[in-house]
């Protein structure tokens, strides 16, 4: 469980890397393919926000029944975070929608709204990375983790960007992210 958690955070890792470095080129001028961009957010919405975050309520809930909350609150304050990620996807999606469907957006306002979303995302995985997910390893038992799995069971779908199988839908930007590691 916690290594497909692991797993997850590095895929939004580097699709958050490719989201801040079309920030660096849309503040330098530059033009950027902004249907990179769209199915970035898209694919963080449909399966950060729909599996996976989900996936990671039912983990906290699961320690926080068992164990109780940490003195800072940080497992309740990651739910709330959860609801923020997801409402913020969610206005970035149709920001970008807007603007390819030829609404006018100010270019900085579009900076802005990329570059406060990738910090979001990059602050909250590092929260979870760094406190909450190695508390869980120590805190939590191998028959925890059975009955987690259980819990989870309805939220463990293939991912369909770095999946086995792959969402079709997600074949342009996986044809991005292979050009761009390999340097093309």
């Amino acid at each position: 469980m916690l290594a497909r958690i692991h797993t997850d955070h590095a895929h939004i890792s580097t699709l958050l890397s490719v989201l801040a470095g079309k920030v660096q080129r849309l503040k330098a001028g530059q033009d950027v393919n902004l249907s990179v961009v769209r199915d970035v957010v898209d694919y963080l919405q449909r399966y950060a926000d729909q599996c996976h975050h989900p996936m990671e309520d039912i983990l906290y809930q699961y320690y926080l029944d068992k164990v109780g909350d940490t003195k800072e609150g940080e497992l309740h304050q990651l739910a709330i975070e959860h609801r923020k990620l997801r409402e913020a996807t969610d206005q970035l999606f149709d920001t970008l929608n807007m603007i390819l469907n030829d609404a006018v957006v100010p270019r900085e306002r579009l900076i802005a709204d990329i570059d406060d979303f990738v910090t979001m995302q990059r602050n909250h995985l590092e929260q979870e990375e760094i406190r909450v997910l190695p508390l869980l390893e120590r805190t939590l038992g191998e028959q925890d983790w059975e009955q987690i799995h259980r819990l989870v069971a309805s939220k463990l779908v293939d991912d369909p960007l770095f999946g086995e199988t792959g969402d079709r839908e997600f074949e342009d930007l996986r044809s991005y992210l292979v050009d761009a590691d390999s340097g093309q």
